[in-house]
């Protein structure tokens, strides 16, 4: 089989990938993990060995998650030299398509493509060889098992070794064994099928004649069972009809307490109606009489509220009229305690203008002060911001003024500097100068010079034009900065910068000491504190006046306290203690004004409640009066008394024909309790059930006897003897036929044990070879009876199979299969190697790329991995990229 490519879409986590593989030779698959190497040996597993209808777990899992399309894996390969594309869609479309490229052969479909593949591949393809050869990721490497199944192996071997293989190509010792084991187990030889059947019915056969020859003995015990059946039914019978009987009765009276169950019914839903008439009848005449009651009682609340007004106005007269004695008397009170606080204020008052004077002498000069400090730091800020620049302004000036610089050097070093002198006229770029005088220029621009019939033109260096338009650009920039700051140039600039910093510093220390000053206040707070010290000094003078004092000497130098002040108190008293006298008597004049006016304001409120609740009392009194009169006016008292009276007759009587009904009802039921019938039924089926049964076992007892009879016995015993010759005849027969199967098993296993041996030779030889590419020449093994590795050997050290490193292992696993390919030539299988040689040191990954190259020319190689350097060593390898996973085609 030769796989020519192999297409994947959405399997898995792989969007699409389309890998080419070349005839012969090395095909290295490069990708990051999980970029979907390993899904190109599944999905071609997937391709050949599964129907795209299948709902295997495993098919249903190669769908992308979050995704319903369709899976579809294509391939196209050849077989038998017959080149077929078979490509089949799963999990979504489920469709399967075989086409043959190159040929005029038919297309195929569906099941019929898939069935045509699969028959190619067992009759044309060593599928033994197909597995063995290849080395999954997620599997052991273990040893190729070369003695068994692959075919193509064999038939190399044999024509390797110089023989034929003396079993045949027809998987003779297959057929023997199949044979053999038809009736003998593999292992211990023990009887299986046929043989085994066999075995078993002889043995059948044997139990059969014993139980024949005792089973005349069971007659006389069928008799005896059938009659104790027998007698069981007839009891079983006879309690039947009984409880048959008592279930009739039942039933009859249940009919007779249903219909008397009814008329209760009846009874007690009159009485129900009854009552609820009645209960109307007597709520109406309790809403009546309670609202005569409430009127009543609204109407004794009313007298009792105008008796209540009335006592409260006759306490009211005489309580204003103490209050308002209570209030003449504190008048009287405050009128004293004001003379005598005006005959102190008046002392005081000379005091504070003493003080005002001093404090508003020290103000004038605070503010006299601040103000000039204040003109000394206007005058200094308006200096500053006059010449104040910031920082920043300055170091952009410095920076403008630099890169001018920078580019006038550059500017002169670029533009070359034409000098003219001598006698006469030569002409600049169209314009006529005169030499004589002497005459330069730097040339910026392409300039041509004539002189007589000679034309010369001097072309400036490339970067000219750019340079000047940066010298340009820096000049138009710094004018701009020395524009915008108003100053000249750049000394200038930080000059100004310089003299800011001094002002700014004398500012400060302005600011500081008028803050000293002020103390947190303003010049104008000082200003009003000012200003208003001098009105209240103002006022002072004008009360200091000389016709002012005179009239208040005229009326006495001492305030009037009152009738209240003693005798011998006269103008010289102490202002002070006056004035405490007087405010004294005020205080003890409002405590008593207070009292009179509460006691007053508590009577007025007291009376005006009384008046409120009076007219309350009144409304409501009107209100129920007039529901009364409306209910008198629908149904009058009497018609309420009446409807009571005959709604409890009709109660009673009603009440009286349930209890009758009642009566009736518990007679019937007396006489046929429910719970007797239910029992009674439930007995009739149990009964009826045990009938049957007794039924069925005297019938059973007595087909046992009719069947047991000397005549039908012994007929038994006869056929149970003729059965068991038979088995014993046919048993025989397959022994002899399983004892020669296995005799021609073991001389054919024997036969191809001495074939394998011979096999030995020329796989040994094909390992060594390719081994010694990696160990060298001192490289050997040795090969078990089923061409396994028992050991390996280098130079004169010798390690088991099984103890060898992981490394070791796996090069062994590779050097095999690679072995059995070039063994197997052309007829063989593409070799899948996945993710091998991570156990490998770098050196020997060198050669070990030797020997998977050495397959090149007749085997097709296919290397999955993720790291292309460990197989860097191969020889003309090709390599397929693979995608990311998940990534779409460009």
């Amino acid at each position: 089989m030769i796989l020519h490519r192999l297409m994947l879409e959405d399997f898995r986590g792989v969007t699409r990938e389309e890998v080419e593989v070349p005839n012969r030779g090395v095909l290295v698959v490069e990708g990051p993990n999980e970029s979907g190497k390993t899904s190109l040996m599944d999905a071609l597993d997937m391709l050949l060995e599964h129907k795209a209808s299948s709902g295997r777990a495993d098919v249903k899992a190669s769908s992308p998650v979050g995704r319903d399309v369709p899976v579809v894996v294509e391939a196209e390969f050849t077989i038998d030299d017959q080149r077929m594309l078979y490509r089949k869609e799963f999990v979504r479309g489920k469709r399967t398509s075989l086409e043959f490229p190159g040929s005029a052969r038919q297309a195929m479909s569906g099941d019929d493509a898939h069935d045509h593949v699969r028959d190619l591949l067992e009759r044309r393809v060593d599928r033994s060889l197909w597995r063995a050869l290849r080395i999954a990721q997620d599997e052991p490497i273990g040893q190729v098992d070369a003695a068994r199944g692959m075919d193509s192996l064999r038939r190399a071997l044999d024509a390797a070794a110089g023989g034929e293989d003396p079993t045949g190509d027809d998987n003779l010792i297959s057929r023997v064994a199949e044979e053999r084991n038809r009736y003998l187990t593999t292992r211990r030889g023990e009887p299986t099928g046929e043989l085994a059947r066999s075995e078993a019915r002889l043995a059948e056969a044997r139990a059969a004649l014993s139980a024949a020859r005792a089973g005349h003995a069971e007659l006389d015990a069928a008799v005896d069972d059938h009659a104790a059946q027998a007698a069981v039914h007839r009891a079983h019978t006879e309690s039947l009809r009984t409880v048959e009987s008592e279930v009739s009765r039942l039933e009859a009276a249940g009919l007779v307490v249903a219909d008397r169950r009814q008329i209760s019914s009846a009874a007690d839903t009159e009485v129900d109606r009854a009552a609820a008439d009645h209960d109307a009848a007597v709520r109406g005449s309790r809403e009546r009489a309670t609202l005569v009651e409430e009127v009543g009682r609204e109407r004794r609340r009313a007298a009792d509220a105008r008796a209540a007004v009335d006592t409260e106005g006759e306490r009211l007269a005489p309580a204003e009229e103490r209050a308002k004695a209570a209030r003449s008397a504190l008048e009287a009170a405050e009128a004293d305690l004001t003379r005598a606080r005006a005959h102190l204020d008046e002392a005081r008052a000379a005091r504070d203008r003493e003080h005002r004077r001093r404090e508003l002498t020290r103000l004038e000069q605070l503010i006299e002060t601040a103000t000039s400090v204040g003109d000394d730091l206007a005058v200094t800020v308006t200096q500053l911001s006059e010449m104040e620049i910031s920082a920043d302004a300055v170091n952009e000036i410095r920076s403008a003024d630099e890169t001018l610089r920078e580019a006038v050097v550059r500017s002169n070093a670029s533009a070359p500097t034409v000098e003219v002198a001598g006698s006469g006229e030569v002409v600049v770029s169209g314009e006529t100068r005169d030499a004589g005088p002497g005459w330069s220029q730097r040339i910026v621009e392409d300039t041509v010079f004539e002189v007589g019939d000679l034309s010369l033109t001097v072309v400036p260096a490339g970067d000219t034009d750019t340079v000047r338009r940066e010298e340009a650009s820096a000049r138009a920039r710094l004018a701009a900065q020395l524009g915008k700051h108003a100053v000249a140039d750049r000394e200038e600039a930080e000059d100004r910068a310089r003299r800011a910093d001094a002002l700014r510093a004398q500012v400060e220390a302005l600011r500081r000491r008028r803050a000293d000053l002020l103390s947190g206040e303003t010049l104008d707070d000082l200003g009003a504190r000012r200003d208003a010290l001098r009105e209240r000094l103002g006022a002072d003078e004008a009360a200091e006046d000389p016709e002012v004092v005179a009239d208040r000497a005229a009326e006495g130098t001492s305030p009037d306290i009152g009738s209240g002040a003693a005798a011998d108190e006269g103008p010289e008293s102490d202002p002070v203690v006056v004035a405490a006298q007087a405010e004294d008597t005020l205080s003890s004049r409002r405590a008593e004004d207070r009292a009179a006016a509460t006691e007053a304001e508590t009577i007025r409120t007291a009376y005006a409640t009384r008046i409120a609740l009076a007219e309350e009392g009144e409304s409501r009194l009107e209100e129920r009066a007039r529901v009364l009169d409306a209910a008198r006016a629908v149904t009058a008292d009497a018609e309420l008394a009446g409807a009571e009276e005959l709604t409890r007759a009709r109660l009673e009587e009603a009440r009286e024909s349930a209890r009758v009904a009642r009566a009736s009802l518990d007679e019937a039921l007396s006489d046929a309790p429910p719970e007797l019938l239910e029992n009674a039924r439930a007995s009739l089926a149990t009964l009826r059930n045990e009938e049957r049964e007794s039924a069925g076992a005297v019938a059973t007892a007595l087909g046992r006897v009719n069947a047991i009879g000397d005549q039908g016995r012994l007929g038994d015993v006869s056929a149970a003897e003729r059965e068991l010759d038979e088995a014993e005849r046919e048993n025989g027969a397959l022994w002899r036929r399983a004892r020669a199967a296995d005799l021609l098993h073991r001389t054919l296993t024997t036969r191809r044990s001495e074939a394998m041996r011979a096999y030995q030779e020329p796989f040994h030889r094909a390992v060594v070879e390719l081994g010694a590419l990696v160990y060298g020449r001192e490289f050997d093994v040795l090969l078990g009876d089923d061409l396994t590795i028992l050991s390996r050997r280098i130079g004169g050290v010798t390690v088991n199979y099984d103890s060898l490193s992981g490394g070791a292992r796996e090069q062994l696993a590779v050097i095999v299969r690679i072995a059995c390919a070039r063994l197997v030539g052309t007829d063989g299988v593409p070799v899948f190697l996945d993710d091998t040689m991570g156990y490998t040191d770098p050196t020997r990954r060198l050669t070990m790329g030797a020997v998977i190259a050495a397959a090149a020319t007749t085997s097709q190689v296919i290397v999955l991995t993720c790291d292309r350097a460990r197989f860097a060593g191969i020889g003309g390898a090709r390599t397929h990229v693979m995608r990311r996973s998940g990534q779409s085609p460009e």
